[in-house]
């Protein structure tokens, strides 16, 4: 797939198929894995501005970045115009982000309960507000995430993705699907078209992508400059490397495991240093713990595979790395 290199303010992504910020699920360990099967840039969890502001150290634990991660957004939600101005100031003060992205569209009810995520869409000129408070204090490339609409009977995609970019930001990436229907349905590339059309900022377009053919699609139908993807990398990271290259084939048995197997050590290790940083033990110990949040990566990375659901039954049992492995390599000598 030919995509010419996406260039906003100070960054540049060689090969504008990126990992979408995904809470719970695009943490450093995740990001690498990404990042080495050919994704073009990452962000990372949603991380609310608030925590930020209040020296939350779990939303903090969420803005651990390594040096595989660049190019890199720092992603934000909120609401109040200072929390998200301070947020992004802190973001760039760590000096290890590429840019800041503002996430106006996620739609997990606890967010939009409290006015923010895909919230901030029923009143635009409030996201019009953000985006030029955070553009004025800070250097750092400012961009937005979004749907078309919150519903059909919002504000439509045109007018949102306007208010964005007479705002200042300097690049928007657009959700197909409404906020209302969450992931269900297929995405509006056809209106993805629209904004880019009408836009001058690049437009990267995401929903509904989990094959290199459907990214192809997706910039055949709307131009766009870039493509997200999200729950299509779950279980599935080369996914970027054969929208890049059509022609590699599927990942063989030897690779999934390989692939499992660093993706579980990094993700232990990443848990292992969170733990350090707190005063106090909190739940379980690290390696029980990444154990038990590998579970939806695992259970996507043997998707279609003969004894998954054996696996599946003793998923919450598994608590450390060997006990997890063996039951992987159970289900290898099945499909060989």
């Amino acid at each position: 797939m030919n995509l010419k290199p996406l260039k906003f303010g100070t960054v540049t992504i060689d090969f504008p198929v990126v990992l979408a910020p995904m809470a719970g699920y695009t943490d450093a360990a995740f990001r690498s894995i990404c990042k080495e099967n050919g994704a073009g840039a990452c962000y990372t969890e949603v991380t609310s501005a608030e925590g930020i502001r209040r020296d939350s150290l779990k939303t903090f634990q969420l803005l651990k970045v390594s040096e595989l991660d660049h190019p890199i957004a720092g992603h934000i939600f909120g609401k109040s115009v200072e929390a998200m101005v301070e947020a992004s100031q802190y973001i760039e003060q760590l000096g290890c982000f590429d840019w800041i992205d503002l996430n106006c569209g996620c739609p997990v009810k606890k967010v939009v309960r409290r006015g923010a995520g895909a919230a901030l869409m029923k009143e635009p000129e409030e996201i019009g507000e953000i985006v030029r408070a955070v553009k004025k204090a800070v250097s750092l490339p400012v961009s937005v995430k979004t749907r078309i609409g919150f519903s059909p009977s919002f504000p439509d995609h045109l007018t949102i993705a306007k208010i964005v970019e007479d705002a200042g930001a300097d690049m928007i990436a657009v959700h197909g699907r409404y906020a209302c229907n969450f992931h269900g349905g297929p995405a509006d590339w056809e209106k993805l078209g629209e904004i880019k059309r009408a836009l001058k900022i690049p437009v990267i377009g995401n929903g509904g992508v989990v094959t290199p053919e459907e990214a192809v699609e997706m910039v055949r139908v709307s131009g766009v400059d870039g493509v997200m993807i999200g729950r299509g990398a779950v279980g599935n990271p080369w996914l970027f490397d054969q929208i890049k290259n059509p022609s590699l084939p599927a990942p063989s048995l030897g690779k999934r495991r390989e692939t499992i197997e660093t993706h579980l050590l990094r993700l232990v290790e990443l848990t292992t240093a969170t733990a350090a940083g707190r005063s106090r033990k909190v739940g379980f110990e690290p390696e029980p713990a990444a154990c038990l949040h590998f579970r939806p990566h695992l259970a996507q990375y043997i998707k279609g595979l003969r004894g998954r659901r054996d696996l599946l039954q003793q998923l919450n049992a598994m608590r450390d790395v060997k006990t997890v492995m063996n039951a992987v390599d159970k289900v290898m000598e099945q499909n060989q």
